[in-house]
């Protein structure tokens, strides 16, 4: 699953497999909590905790969750209310791909607050996930009179997409988001990065990269500079790749994942670079893989597909994610897996046999 389409009303939480390479967690929550910038102190544990989570999905913040956890765990009654730690929880768990977890967590929320918007669409989201789409169809329309307009009919239509009903989903979200203002608001990225996904999915790349492109100097979501590389990496364009992400990861002091992948991916076809992203993702993927760290599985069988074209192990981490998602990018990474390891397999048998 390269990204979950997530957003929070309040706080804009971008939920996505663009997971940063995480250092070692230490068992003491206090180490965790004494690296969170002192600037945020004068903040309450409650508000702090929000920062972090609000800021957590852009380039080089993944690094927040940890954080945000341990203050969660060190947060007293009186600091966190009961509907805010429950509401915290979900959305650290979907992170580490708790699905189940943060579905509990937001179902309980949902009885103290059935009208907390937040948790509803951050339930729509687990449900998609799930595969549950019709649930997750069902529950976006628990916003109607709660949130905007273009908030419910973008959560609704991305959940019937989900199940397949693609050309007509992207006729729908059309219409809809005609009139979206792109100043760079949440809702506004949140809905164009939906809406140009869906796109990319029915083959219609060059309608999916001119979504997109009028947030490409706003600040914006990892999962958005995903989809926009994935976007120009099909389009044959490494070279613009490299040329964007490459600062943008250089600057970052908690270089994401998935976002050096494509850079990778991109050295492969490009002249502009020597191998320093390829050999940073070879590095990143044996932790991962050390680590058996199936949240991570979707990147990690990309990156037997396109970088090692090792496509029986591409194909065995493609089922590893299909376990926990099930998304369309998770679908399509499953079947393009399939294929090429058993074109493989069956090249292979030629060859022996002609021997």
């Amino acid at each position: 699953m390269k990204r979950l389409f997530v957003i929070s009303l309040i706080l804009f939480i971008h939920s996505n497999v663009c997971l940063a390479s995480e250092p070692y967690v230490p068992k003491s929550s206090s180490v965790l909590v004494a690296k969170w910038p002192t600037q945020a102190s004068n903040l309450s544990i409650s508000e702090q905790i929000k920062k972090l989570l609000s800021e957590a999905p852009y380039p080089g913040n993944s690094a927040n969750y940890p954080i945000a956890a341990s203050l969660l765990r060190l947060a007293s009654v009186q600091d966190v209310s009961a509907a805010d730690r429950l509401y915290y929880d979900a959305v650290i768990k979907q992170h580490y791909h708790l699905f189940e977890e943060s579905k509990e967590l937001l179902a309980n929320l949902l009885k103290l607050q059935p009208k907390n918007a937040n948790a509803i669409l951050l339930l729509a989201n687990m449900h998609s996930v799930l595969g549950e789409h019709e649930l997750a169809e069902k529950t976006c329309l628990r916003l109607i009179t709660i949130a905007q307009q273009s908030v419910v009919a973008t959560c609704a239509i991305n959940a019937k997409a989900q199940n397949g009903d693609l050309s007509l989903s992207l006729q729908q979200l059309s219409v809809i988001l005609r009139n979206q203002s792109s100043d760079g608001n949440r809702v506004a990225v949140w809905s164009s990065e939906t809406y140009a996904s869906l796109a990319k999915e029915n083959g219609e790349l060059l309608r999916a990269e001119k979504i997109l492109s009028p947030y490409l100097a706003q600040k914006v979501p990892v999962s958005f500079w995903v989809l926009w590389a994935d976007i120009q990496l099909e389009l044959g364009k490494p070279d613009k790749v490299i040329q964007r992400l490459g600062d943008l990861v250089n600057n970052s002091s908690n270089q994401d994942d998935a976002l050096i992948l494509r850079l990778a991916i991109a050295e492969q076809s490009s002249a502009l670079s020597d191998n320093v992203w390829l050999k940073k993702v070879r590095s990143r993927t044996e932790l991962r893989e050390s680590r058996d760290d199936k949240e991570h599985a979707f990147d990690i069988a990309l990156y037997y597909y396109f970088i090692e074209r090792d496509y029986q192990k591409a194909n065995a981490w493609a089922l590893i994610n299909w376990q926990q998602a099930k998304l369309l990018d998770d679908k399509r990474l499953l079947e393009m897996t399939e294929l090429a390891a058993l074109d493989f397999s069956s090249e292979n048998k030629r060859k022996e046999n002609t021997q």
